[in-house]
This record gives C-alpha cells, structure tokens and sequence, in this order.
C-alpha cells in the first residue's frame, strides 16, 4: 500500500514539476514573439525575487497571506467541504483585529496581538459556520452560500469602514489606525516582512500535525476521498465537516489579520487584492497537501515580486506571470495524461531489463 502511494506521489511531482517546466516555455515563447529574450527575462524574474535582502523578504512577504488562505482550502476540501468564502473569511477577520487595535488602545502588545489575532479567528470561523451549518443540516450548497457570503462581507465591511467606524482624517474607506502596540515589527529595513511570518510557520506546523499525524486529520481526509465508507467506519461526517470549515475559516481571518497589524495598521475597504482566491489555486495546484501549500506559497510569491522587477528592466508585462500560473493550473488539470507518460517510461524500462 505505501509502495503504491509512493509511485502516485511520484508520478504527481513528476506531473507538477513538468507542468511549471512546460509553462515557463510557454512563456518564453510568448517573450520571444514581442521581441525579448526570455533569458533576460526570466533572470529579472529571479533577481526581483531573491536578489537582495530586501527582495527576499518581499518575496516572504506576499507569501504569508498564500500559505494561511491556501492551508484554509486544504483543510476544507481534503473534509470534503468546499469552502469558497475565504475572502468574505478574510474581510471579516481583518476589520475584527483592527476593531481590537482602535478600541482597546491600552493593551500592552503581548496581550494585544494574541487577542487580535483570536478575535480574527473567531470572525472568520464564525462567519464559516454558517454555510457549514446550512450544508450539513438542510443539504444547502455550500459553494453558492460561500460566494454570496464573500459578497456580503465585504460589502458589510466596507460600510463600516465608510460610515460607524470610517476615519477621522486621511483615506475614505477607512478605519481609525490601530494602536502603536499591536503592530507587528518589520524584520527587513523598507520591507513589509513582519514577525506574523513567525506565527505563519507556528501554524503551518500545526496544521500539518493536524492533517497527518492526529486521527481527526486521518478522518477529515477520509471524508474527503470516500465519504461513504467513512461513514461506514463509524466517523460522524457531518461533524468534521462543521470543524474543518470552522479551521478553514479561522485561518482566513488570520491572514486579513496580519494584513491590519502587519501591513496597513487599519482596515481598507479593498484590503485584499484577492488572496484567499491565490491561495485556493495554490492549494489544488498541489491537491491540498500541506507541504505542498508552503512550498508553491513561496513559488507564487517569487513569480509576484520577481514580475514587477521583470516589468521595470524588460519592459515585458507583469501580467505574463499571470498567464505563467493559468498555464500551469491547464496542465495541472491535464494530470492523467502526463502520468501515463510517466507510467510508459517505466513500462519500456522494465522492458528493457526484462531483455
């Protein structure tokens, strides 16, 4: 059984590693047709990304909110329940931690923080629960009810930024700035690197000692793969479902959190350019598996800063790394196909020996 699951494995990072080579050429081909060198290029690409200090913590930086929103997703899907709302998620836990940062202004840091970030939590996990509840109970699709619910939250948070709770002076669509204390320090001078960084790994940690060493991990991905006989093992499907959606949301809120302490140090009505829709995408490009999530959370993250450096030098724009990503997710979709590739390698290699 394990030798079996071994040679998936393979034949998936086989099927992956392929998909980002065959997209890069893709892109390089496009490169050449508007009359650069996709050498060039690609060689912007990486030193915007990982070329100084300052550009790797940039690259660390925009990769955060991926590697919370993107575990979100791992969570929900691997129970089975499709958890489309992370941005909704996200809104709401960024405007609770600001809510905590402009109101309770006299709580000293290492208390504050924490309790920014569990208020966060408990928005974004709450806000979760409903649609989980609708699902399990009344059989209601949770993928229409997670997009409405997206709609709703940020249109509900925007009213609040621009009306009880708008601020003072400055911006519009705006709160008040949260209290010096509940900013979370920059680690990289001029960088948006902050100590949340830290709390991303604790988390990630976590979370994969939740999903692969702990039975209420073994039960969430036994949902996921064969419901049927889950239920047959005496697991309460409904129940898990209800939990990993609550996590799935929890995580989100946490992530619009570090967007408030560590980013803006106020809630924005447009606080996310769309992360917790990156982090889904990155999250089935590696089928909801943990690792998976961190390792192509920073990918993104490189192909997001090193585009913008790649734009300022070449002149090539950032938005071929858009088309680099749609072109590997095409592929990805495409999976069977290369791993039947794989599966003929060895089957003329075994012949061979066979000889």
């Amino acid at each position: 059984m394990k030798k079996l699951k071994l040679s998936q494995d393979l034949e998936y990072i086989f099927s992956l590693a392929l998909s980002v080579i065959l997209a890069l050429i893709i892109g390089a081909i496009i490169i050449l047709a508007n009359g650069k060198s996709p050498f060039t290029a690609y060689a912007a690409l990486i030193n915007g990304a990982l070329g100084s200090p300052y550009k790797i913590a940039t690259t660390f930086a925009k990769t955060v909110p991926l590697i919370l929103t993107g575990l979100a997703t791992a969570v929900a899907f691997s129970s089975g329940i499709f958890n489309i709302g992370g941005e909704g998620q996200l809104y709401l836990g960024a405007f609770a931690a600001a809510y905590m940062g402009f109101t309770f202004t006299n709580l000293p840091g290492i208390a504050g923080i924490p309790l920014a970030l569990i208020f966060a939590a408990l928005a974004g996990g709450f806000y979760a629960l409903v649609p989980a509840l609708l699902k399990v109970k009344y059989g209601i699709d949770e993928v229409i009810t997670t997009i409405m619910f997206n709609s709703i939250a940020t249109l509900f948070t925007s009213y609040l930024a621009n009306y009880p709770f708008a601020s003072s002076v400055g911006k519009m669509g705006a709160t008040e700035m949260i209290a010096p204390a509940y900013k979370l320090l920059r680690l990289v001078a001029r960088s948006k690197l902050h100590t949340g960084i830290f709390y991303t790994a604790l988390i990630a940690l976590f979370i994969y000692y939740l999903m692969e060493k702990t039975s209420a991990g073994y039960d969430f991905k036994m949902i996921g793969s064969n419901p049927i006989f889950a239920r047959y093992g005496g697991i309460n499907a409904e129940r898990n479902m209800v939990i990993a959606m609550i996590i799935s949301g929890a995580l989100c809120g946490i992530a619009g959190a570090f967007e408030v302490l560590g980013n803006h140090y106020r809630f924005l009505q447009a606080i996310s350019p769309g992360y917790a829709f990156d982090g889904m995408l990155v999250s089935l490009i590696v089928k909801n598996n943990v690792l998976g999530v961190i390792l192509m959370s920073i990918f993104f993250g490189m192909l997001k800063t090193g585009s913008i450096a790649m734009e300022y030098e070449t002149a090539i724009p950032s938005e071929l790394v858009l088309v680099i990503q749609s072109i590997i997710i095409l592929f990805i979709a495409g999976e069977k196909g290369f791993a039947n590739i794989l599966r003929r390698i060895y089957a003329k290699e075994g012949a061979g020996q066979d000889v």
